[in-house]
C-alpha cells in the first residue's frame, strides 16, 4: 500500500495543507510490470478526493504502446472494479511510445515525452466527468485551429458505478518550442506581444460556438482577502478597491481558463502554440467548462507580463498595450472598449493572486499588491 506521506509530499498533490486519515485503494491495471491505479484519500472532515498513481514510472510508455491500438478507436481493458480505456483519435507512431520517459518537472499533473514527437499528461486529481482539456483539443482539432497540439488520445476510467474518468491525454509534441515565460523574461518584445495577442484572440474566435456548462460565479474573494490583509499586518485601507461594472463587451463562451506566458510556446519560425486546456486544476469540472468571459484570458496575460516584470526587472508597459492591440484588431473591436472591459478582470485575476501570495509566497505579495493599490488610487 502507497505511504500517505509519498502522496501528500508531491507537487501534484492538492490538499494545500490537509493531511488525509487513510487511503483506500479503488482499481487498478497491471501489464508488464508496470502499475496504475486509483485511489481514494480520506481527510478527517469526511470528504475525500481521488488520485491517480503510477509505480514504475519508467515503465509507463511501455504500458502506453500494449494499451493503445494502432488505428482510430478505443481498446479496452476489464479491471477489478471497472474498465480502462485508450482511445485513439488520430492514427501516430505507436513505436514512439515505447520511449516515452517521465519529464522531472512536478506541477499539479506528471508529464512523459518522447522529445520532439509525443507528449502523454496524466491527471493526477481525478474528478467524474468529461475534461475540458481533452474536449476542448478535440474540438479546436476538428475546427482545424492550428495554434495547438493535436490531441493524439485519451486514456479513461469507468467504473462499475457508471461513472468515467479520464485519466490522460497523448498528444503531438512540437518540437524546439520555447516557453513565452522564458521569451518576454530574455527580451520584452512589443512586436512578439502583438502576435501573441492575435494568436489569443484566434483562439478565442475558434472557440465562440463550442458548446459548455451555464456560467459559473465569479465574484472575487475580496473577503479572504481583507481577512489574510488583517493577520499579515498589512494597511488595508489602501487596498479598499470598489469593482468596477463590466460593460459586456463579450459573450460568455468557452475559454482557455488558465492562460498566461506559462501556457504558450513559439515554434522555430514564429508561431504560437497554446497548452494546457484544462483551467484551474482547483475548481471543479463544472467551473472549468463553463462559458465565460474572454476577458477572463486576456487579463490573466497581462497580469502575467506584471509577473515577468517583477521577476526580468524589464519595463512590460509597451507589452502590455501591444497584446492589447494585437487582440483588438484581430478581434475587430475597439481598443478603448477592450481596455474598460478589461479592468474588473484584472482587478479580481490581481485579488485572487494576492490571497495565493499571502498564503504560500508572502515574499511575493508586493507583486499583485503594487497592481491593486494602482487600481484603488489611479495617476498615483
Amino acid at each position: 500500500m502507497t505511504d500517505l506521506r509519498d502522496i501528500t509530499r508531491k507537487r501534484w498533490y492538492m490538499g494545500k495543507g490537509r493531511t488525509p486519515s487513510r487511503i483506500e485503494p479503488i482499481d487498478e491495471l497491471s501489464i508488464d510490470g508496470t502499475t496504475i491505479s486509483i485511489v481514494s484519500l480520506q481527510f478527517p472532515e469526511g470528504d475525500l478526493d481521488l488520485y491517480l498513481l503510477i509505480e514504475n514510472e519508467i515503465g509507463f510508455g511501455p504500458l502506453l504502446y500494449r494499451s493503445f491500438g494502432k488505428t482510430v478507436g478505443s481498446k479496452s481493458f476489464r479491471s477489478r472494479n471497472g474498465i480502462f480505456s485508450f482511445v485513439t483519435h488520430r492514427e501516430f507512431s505507436q513505436d514512439d511510445l515505447e520511449s516515452l520517459k517521465p519529464i522531472s518537472t512536478e506541477q499539479s499533473n506528471s508529464s512523459f515525452a518522447t522529445p520532439g514527437k509525443l507528449f502523454f499528461k496524466v491527471f493526477r486529481r481525478l474528478q467524474a466527468g468529461e475534461h475540458p482539456e481533452e474536449e476542448t483539443l478535440r474540438y479546436l482539432g476538428d475546427q482545424g485551429y492550428q495554434g495547438t497540439p493535436t490531441l493524439l488520445g485519451s486514456c479513461h476510467y469507468t467504473g462499475n458505478d457508471g461513472k468515467t474518468f479520464v485519466l490522460g491525454i497523448l498528444e503531438s509534441l512540437i518540437p524546439n518550442t520555447e516557453n513565452a515565460w522564458d521569451i518576454f523574461n530574455r527580451e520584452p518584445s512589443a512586436e512578439t506581444a502583438f502576435e501573441l495577442g492575435c494568436e489569443t484572440a484566434r483562439m478565442h474566435k475558434a472557440l465562440r460556438e463550442m458548446d459548455g456548462c451555464a456560467s459559473p460565479s465569479e465574484e472575487p474573494p475580496v473577503e479572504k482577502l481583507e481577512k489574510l490583509l488583517a493577520g499579515s499586518g498589512h494597511d488595508i485601507s489602501k487596498i479598499n478597491i470598489p469593482l468596477p461594472r463590466k460593460s459586456g463587451l463579450f459573450k460568455p463562451q468557452r475559454i482557455h481558463g488558465d492562460f498566461h506566458l506559462g501556457q504558450v510556446l513559439m515554434t522555430p519560425n514564429g508561431h504560437f502554440k497554446i497548452i494546457d486546456f484544462e483551467g484551474e486544476p482547483t475548481r471543479s469540472l463544472e467551473f472549468r467548462r463553463g462559458l465565460r468571459s474572454p476577458a477572463v484570458d486576456i487579463a490573466g496575460m497581462i497580469r502575467s507580463f506584471a509577473y515577468a516584470e517583477a521577476v526580468s526587472k524589464k519595463n512590460m508597459d509597451n507589452v502590455r498595450q501591444a497584446f492589447i492591440q494585437g487582440y483588438a484588431k484581430t478581434a475587430n473591436i475597439p481598443e478603448d472598449a477592450l481596455q474598460q472591459e478589461l479592468r474588473p478582470y484584472i482587478v479580481a485575476k490581481a485579488i485572487y493572486e494576492a490571497c495565493y501570495e499571502l498564503e504560500f509566497r508572502p515574499d511575493w505579495f508586493w507583486i499583485p499588491e503594487r497592481a491593486l493599490k494602482e487600481f484603488a488610487n489611479p495617476g498615483e
